[in-house]
């Protein structure tokens, strides 16, 4: 991705349709720096506080913004993400300054929003296999992503 440097958190680019996005798994409030060093402008938490294991969004989001990044939290469950939740997301990825980087648990959940925000620009084979590309495998979400977002 241009302008955006190397990071010790691993991020997934999935680049399409002029996105500037990456995706990762749970960041620490100490990678917030490095996030914002590396180019980010935006950092988006797809991952619910109460869900085991996960670092206080309000946490993230004071670093995200002492660092000078937009911060936005959208949680989401893999198992109900839906055609709402698709446009909510393409309007994220439309409105944020950008680089964006999104993160939840795996980054699994990242993924599916991005496609789900893209499936009717860029059609239903082409967003999964984008997917595939950057590491998630997706096609269990065929049935859903067929319906209109």
């Amino acid at each position: 991705m241009s302008g955006v440097k190397a990071l010790e958190v691993k991020a997934f680019e999935l680049k399409a349709a002029g996105d500037d996005f990456c995706y990762a798994a749970q960041i620490r409030v100490e990678d917030v720096d490095a996030i914002a060093a590396a180019g980010f402008r935006s950092l988006v938490c797809n991952r619910p506080d109460a869900e085991e294991g996960a670092v206080d969004s309000s946490r993230i989001k004071a670093a995200a913004e002492a660092a000078g990044l937009k911060f936005v939290y959208m949680p989401v469950l893999f198992s109900s993400v839906a055609a709402p939740d698709g446009r909510e997301f393409r309007e994220l990825l439309n409105t944020l300054p950008t680089p964006i980087l999104a993160y939840c648990r795996t980054g699994r959940r990242c993924a599916a929003l991005w496609v789900f925000a893209r499936v009717s620009e860029l059609g239903l084979d082409q967003t999964l296999e984008l997917a595939r590309q950057s590491g998630n495998d997706l096609e269990e979400l065929r049935a859903r992503l067929s319906q209109p977002v």
